[in-house]
């Protein structure tokens, strides 16, 4: 496995070095030595352009590049090395991408948009499928995972409905993310955490559970979620509305629960790590937030996992995590696949997914011992429950302007700046457009 670190600035630095460099020659050079060192200068760029374009390796082995962040927990490394051990036709050639999910995305775009085959896997955020799909910057896999003998039932739901587009699949989970709601064990009685757990409850139950039980075991608030204008706003609506599939009961529900006096008077502003302090903190009986929750709860913290269950939302859990796709003008579309493939299904995926300690996207690792005691999560009924039904966010060929206009329709809403039809068929015009 090769490893190179993605660094814009450091190169454009290094050619404007160079080219300054190149301006101070001297003029008294003769015409031989001229034609010399022009003739060593084209064959050494020759020399540079057949090892930079080369697509194999030392070994013969095609190089397959593959476009992803480091989570410096050595979990990427070990699939990927795993993979090359696991046959003797490709290599791979990891392009470390930057930690700002931002700035890998305009990477790519700007690189696909020229119709560069530069990296022929890429990790994309859960968002970006159907943008690139309606781009034509990635490739339809459909094809490959019936040859493979794959279906989509193997995949975890919400991650595939991600990675769809105009009813083909884009791309394929390497990990999901989603909503979960963890609550106070030590609080709720047996019978409401049983009920919870299951997750047969409404909206309207959990904000009855929030209200009586909010100041009971040193707690100030009932619950805690993300309600700013942001794209927090959209995951807990998504949730609220099971899906955008009854939008008016959804954002009834949400408002009410904005309203009631178990929130925070501040929750239109509440963001993840608001969220996250106030339940760390024993200020809030129930919250909303992303499985990464839990390992901030620590026998150093105000409350620990020993005081708290998870369970599922009552409209779903809203997807995030990262996919994997192929870039539609690789050189080395089967390659691409061996990999993406090993890395979402074979065994790449347990290797990755017990190293790392994420969930599965490939539904045959959920009862995997290795991956199991890698992430206690996965042994929660709850946490389960919520995995069964997780939801995509819309998709959609521009989705930063339609969740942008989402978040300013449901949070004018929910700050009582504007009545329920009115954001309701503000909504429903927005999910037509697409």
């Amino acid at each position: 496995m090769k490893k190179k670190v993605l660094s814009i600035m450091l190169v454009g630095a290094l050619a404007f070095s160079m080219a300054a460099c190149g301006s101070s020659s001297s003029s008294e050079t003769t015409t031989d030595d001229t034609t010399s060192a022009a003739a060593e200068t084209d064959d050494t760029s020759a020399e540079a352009e057949t090892a930079e374009t080369s697509d194999t390796d030392s070994d013969g082995r095609t190089v397959i590049t593959l476009f992803r962040s480091d989570d410096g927990n050595g979990a990427i490394e070990a699939a990927i090395e795993a993979f090359e051990a696991s046959q003797d036709e490709y290599s791979v050639e990891w392009v470390v991408a930057s930690s700002d999910t931002d700035e890998n995305r305009n990477i790519l775009n700007t690189a696909l948009s020229a119709g560069s085959s530069e990296y022929d896997v890429m990790a994309i955020d859960t968002c970006w499928a159907g943008d690139m799909a309606a781009a034509g910057y990635i490739e339809a896999l459909d094809s490959y995972m019936q040859e493979a003998g794959r279906t989509q039932a193997e995949y975890n739901a919400g991650s595939l409905q991600a990675g769809t587009y105009n009813a083909k699949t884009y791309a394929l989970p390497l990990y999901p993310d989603f909503g979960v709601l963890y609550f106070r064990s030590d609080i709720v009685s047996e019978e409401d955490a049983a009920t919870l757990i299951s997750g047969d409850y409404t909206w309207a139950d959990l904000q009855a559970m929030a209200e009586a039980y909010m100041g009971e075991g040193g707690t100030t608030y009932g619950i805690t979620f993300q309600a700013p204008q942001a794209e927090g706003l959209v995951c807990n609506a998504n949730e609220y509305t099971a899906n955008f599939t009854d939008i008016e009961g959804g954002l009834q529900a949400m408002k009410n629960m904005v309203d009631s006096a178990a929130t925070p008077d501040d929750i239109l502003i509440y963001q993840e790590s608001e969220t996250l302090t106030s339940y760390v903190n024993g200020e809030t009986v129930f919250a909303r937030n992303w499985p990464y929750q839990w390992g901030n709860l620590t026998d150093d913290s105000t409350v620990t996992q020993d005081q708290t269950e998870v369970a599922p939302l009552p409209g779903g859990s809203c997807i995030g995590g990262w996919l994997l796709a192929i870039n539609v003008n690789s050189e080395n579309k089967e390659g691409a696949w061996a990999l993406l493939d090993y890395l979402t299904a074979g065994e790449g995926q347990q290797i990755f997914c017990s190293v790392g300690g994420y969930v599965p996207g490939y539904n045959a690792y959920l009862e995997d011992a290795d991956v199991l005691e890698a992430n206690q999560l996965l042994t929660k009924e709850g946490f389960l429950n919520a995995l069964e039904n997780t939801i995509a966010r819309p998709s959609s060929d521009n989705y930063d302007e339609l969740s942008d206009a989402l978040q300013i329709s449901i949070h004018t809403y929910l700050s009582g700046e504007a009545d329920l039809d009115t954001t309701v068929a503000e909504v429903e015009a927005l999910l037509a457009e697409e």
